[in-house]
């Protein structure tokens, strides 16, 4: 039995990601948890306009501090700055320990 192919100007049926798009994916994956501390599976379950939209914000907060500086948020996040705000945490989650 032969099988008659569709000859249709859609183009193929499948809309996914394609090959060279994971780049991108990865690299808004690397920023989003080197900067704000998500985690991959965090960061790949969101969807694409939060996405978007989280590395657009975290460009323009980079730019605002100056990268001449070479400041980044995640180092004012100390532990004297959040016990000044009143953020202070009795122990690290465990996602967030380094080990030294």
């Amino acid at each position: 039995m032969r099988v008659a192919r569709c000859r249709c100007r859609w183009g193929p049926a499948f809309f996914g990601l394609k090959p060279e798009d994971r780049e991108g994916i990865l690299e808004q994956a690397f920023q989003l948890t080197y900067y704000m501390g998500l985690t991959y599976t965090e960061t790949y379950n969101l969807p694409v306009a939060y996405r978007e939209w989280f590395i657009r914000r975290l460009s323009k907060q980079l730019q605002g501090k100056g990268q001449e500086e070479g400041t980044r948020a995640a180092e004012s996040n100390t532990a004297e700055v959040r016990a000044l705000q009143g953020r202070e945490r009795e122990q690290v989650p465990a996602r967030m320990r380094r080990f030294t």
